[in-house]
């Protein structure tokens, strides 16, 4: 049994590594920021491949990577090795602008957004939809880069400052400001079943809700508007587990599947006004929440161990 392991941050995934070796399992470990590859070089010698690659380069990785991620991918599945979270996964992980095709494709309340390359398009993109808006990259993670704009004054005055971050791949969304019940809502898969449901308190104008031990976020001096403090990291009683409801479950398997991914995670906000479920963020990889068989009573690591072991079995 030879299961190959990708992973690019340092740290997010000891857990679930050495589960695997207390289950018997030594992966193949594959570091996608150390991983040149030939392309007419038959895949790697494994039964199966776990995506465990983070979207968003880790700290003192080239952003480059990230584009190298897809290509890898896309070479390995090509070259017959199954993966679990293979490039089509990966790919809408890492487009926001993709997430909010699949929820409307799927005709899922989700937030207005206009795709954008050019920092100075972000001002009419906003008056159609109305202020107040955010401006977030395409590729992000962990809530970089987003900024909320009140109104047209304040957004022109940051595009001609320069003061606007379309990230890595400079492309990014202005986006429709959602009014919800003060929380952030968070259900992760694994396959057909629920992994498990969490929801974290909303801190006005901070946008990160990382649930992983290891986020990138700085947890030093005062966060500004620009930055987030939902690092679990941090976080003592911010986490919770949160009953998901059968509908809210049965729409984020049919986002997972438009996605291609056999594990993932799905962000929504409950509209303050209606009530409803707003979808606005597809993640390609569980998040593991620090502590989390006391938070869920059950190991997630083992959990997700089992999972890949029962597709070996397929």
């Amino acid at each position: 049994m030879k299961i190959g392991f990708l992973h690019e941050h340092p740290t997010w995934s000891d857990a679930l590594i050495d589960c695997f070796a207390q289950n018997g399992i030594e992966p193949v470990l594959i570091n996608i920021a150390e991983t040149p590859f030939a392309t007419d070089a038959p895949a790697f010698d494994v039964d199966l491949c776990v995506n465990r690659i983070n979207i968003m380069p880790s700290h003192g990785r080239a952003p480059a990577v990230a584009a190298h991620t897809l290509h890898f991918l896309n070479w390995l599945e090509g070259s017959g090795t199954k993966v679990i979270n293979g490039f089509q996964a990966h790919f809408a992980g890492a487009s926001k602008a993709v997430q909010n095709g699949i929820f409307a494709g799927l005709d899922l309340d989700h937030p207005t957004a206009i795709a954008i390359y050019r920092p100075e398009d972000a001002p009419a993109a906003a008056e159609r939809i109305g202020f107040p808006v955010i401006v977030k990259p395409n590729i992000g993670g962990s809530g970089s880069g987003i900024a909320r704009f009140e109104d047209s004054d304040e957004l022109q005055a940051a595009v001609e400052n320069g003061d606007l971050d379309l990230g890595i791949d400079g492309t990014g969304l202005v986006q429709e400001y959602i009014q919800s019940d003060g929380f952030v809502y968070r259900v992760e898969v694994l396959g057909d079943e629920l992994f498990y449901g969490i929801r974290q308190r909303i801190v006005e104008n901070q946008f990160n809700y990382c649930a992983a031990d290891g986020c990138s976020i700085s947890l030093e001096g005062s966060p500004s508007e620009a930055e987030f403090d939902f690092c679990s990291l941090d976080s003592a009683g911010r986490i919770e587990p949160h009953e998901v409801p059968d509908g809210v479950l049965q729409n984020v398997l049919k986002i997972c599947r438009a996605a291609g991914a056999e594990v993932g995670g799905v962000e929504y906000f409950i509209r303050a006004e209606s009530g409803s479920a707003c979808f606005y963020d597809f993640n390609p990889y569980s998040n593991f929440v620090g502590e989390g068989k006391a938070l869920f009573g059950f190991s997630p690591e083992q959990r997700f161990v089992d999972f890949v072991k029962a597709h070996l079995s397929d």
